[in-house]
């Protein structure tokens, strides 16, 4: 009876959590290691946002595309 149970009953209590200095290769490795999907970011005690596997892997596709860039122009260059 999955639709009757509570949120408390659901949510992962092993929480683990982000900083705002926490990288994107960092999360990425707890994401994959934990099998979650959403990434608490905490500043001490307050909550400053969430971060999701999509943030995680636009941002990853997004440094790919420009090391991509920098060989390409490195190439051309030499």
């Amino acid at each position: 009876r999955t639709m009757e149970m509570t949120a408390a009953q659901l949510m992962t209590r092993d929480l683990h959590i982000a900083h705002p200095s926490t990288t994107v290769a960092e999360a990425m490795e707890m994401m994959t290691n934990g099998r979650f999907r959403h990434l608490p970011v905490m500043d001490g005690d307050r909550l400053v946002g969430i971060v999701s596997i999509g943030d995680v892997v636009k941002a990853r596709l997004s440094q790919q595309e420009q090391e991509v860039d920098s060989l390409k122009a490195y190439v051309a260059g030499g």
